[in-house]
């Protein structure tokens, strides 16, 4: 196995700067890009958590507001293992039709 070089320092105009060699440079562009990648991924499941909270949200403030009698209805109709928005959609299917105001045809 091939000894590691270190990185060679230097200072231009007073400042300190490190001179990388073709292999080091290589090596850094590739971590830049996992991590970009791994950054990518963490901001799209910090997106899924959040459309699930705000999908959960609603489940409550439509059970909340469900009467007793239709609750009862809408339990017998879910079917386990479905997804929330499968599950959103059964609730809604069970509530009584309200006519919607304030829409223009």
């Amino acid at each position: 196995m091939p000894k590691r070089e270190k990185p060679r320092t230097t200072t231009v105009n007073g400042v300190a700067v490190v001179v990388l060699t073709p292999g080091q440079h290589a090596g850094l562009e590739s971590a830049r890009r996992q991590l970009g990648g791994a950054q990518a991924q963490v901001a799209r499941m910090r997106l899924d958590l959040r459309r699930s909270q705000e999908l959960l949200g609603e489940a409550a403030r439509v059970l909340a507001h469900l009467p007793a009698d239709q609750a009862e209805s809408a339990g017998a109709r879910l079917a386990a293992g479905r997804g929330i928005a499968d599950l959103l959609a059964d609730i809604r299917a069970t509530l009584p039709r309200t006519p919607e105001s304030g829409k223009r045809p």
